[in-house]
């Protein structure tokens, strides 16, 4: 059975993620970004919330989220390297934002995974 509360929560900090990425490559790297790909960068850290909430692989939480965010940042890295954005920030940000939204809903918001 899934907890709803936890893909609510951990859909929300990978958006919130998301923004951060945008915010690091539109200002931080002042990089001109067309809006179709800060949409995309904020949707694919979204994803990674979503599936975060969703996955219940029966590994630690810590390992659980990098392994996922590492997953998702090789995506997002391959397609920022194909549009000119950069390649190493998605691989880096990847694991570190798996782990902060698992952090963030396993010990602070007590939102366990459900492994069956």
């Amino acid at each position: 059975m899934l907890h709803e509360r936890r893909i609510r929560i951990t859909t929300a900090l990978g958006i919130g993620c998301g923004l951060a990425s945008w915010a690091i490559c539109a200002h931080g790297m002042g990089l001109e970004m067309p809006w179709s790909q800060s949409v995309l960068i904020v949707l694919i850290n979204a994803l990674l919330g979503f599936t975060i909430g969703i996955s219940s692989l029966r590994i630690h939480w810590m390992t659980h989220g990098a392994a996922l965010g590492l997953l998702f940042g090789v995506v997002l890295a391959l397609f920022t390297q194909s549009h000119g954005l950069g390649f190493w920030w998605a691989i880096v940000l990847g694991p570190v934002y798996g782990f902060m939204i698992e952090l963030c809903a396993t010990v602070f918001f007590h939102a366990d995974i459900d492994a069956w």
